[in-house]
């Protein structure tokens, strides 16, 4: 009878690693490439890598101008959350980025669709501490 008890307990840490999920956003740091050969694509090149906040049902990118992130970009894009992966979606006409977090190894990566033009089409990204300035008490 060893074995219901054992299910029970890894199920048990399961919702506990998910619960955890829930309240603690990721903090992403991702190297994604502006595209090559895209007339304005030079000025429009961000410098540095983009930084995104992620959490089952919310996620967005850091304003380094205003030092702060933007809003919820699943209000109009895509993201999900499920037993495997935590992700959200950036889209335009032309391309899509699905930046996420691996649950099982905490990794986070980030891939592009479409007409990219972009030298590399996916890549890691860098867990970091989150960016945002303390609130004063």
């Amino acid at each position: 009878m060893k074995l219901p008890i054992l299910l029970f307990i890894g199920g048990f840490a399961a919702l506990q690693a998910s619960a955890a999920w829930s309240q603690s956003p990721r903090f992403l740091s991702c190297d994604i490439p502006s595209p090559i050969g895209i007339e304005g694509s030079a000025s429009d090149a961000r410098i540095g890598p983009r930084i995104f906040r992620i959490t089952p049902g919310s996620f967005s990118e850091w304003n380094s101008r205003d030092h702060e992130f933007g809003p919820s970009l699943c209000e109009a894009f895509t993201c999900i959350a499920d037993a495997k992966r935590v992700e959200g979606t950036i889209s335009s006409a032309s391309m899509t980025y699905n930046i996420g977090v691996d649950r099982a190894t905490g990794g986070g990566s980030w891939r592009a669709k479409g007409a990219s033009n972009l030298p590399r089409i996916e890549g890691s990204c860098s867990l970091i501490a989150d960016p945002s300035p303390p609130h004063p008490k």
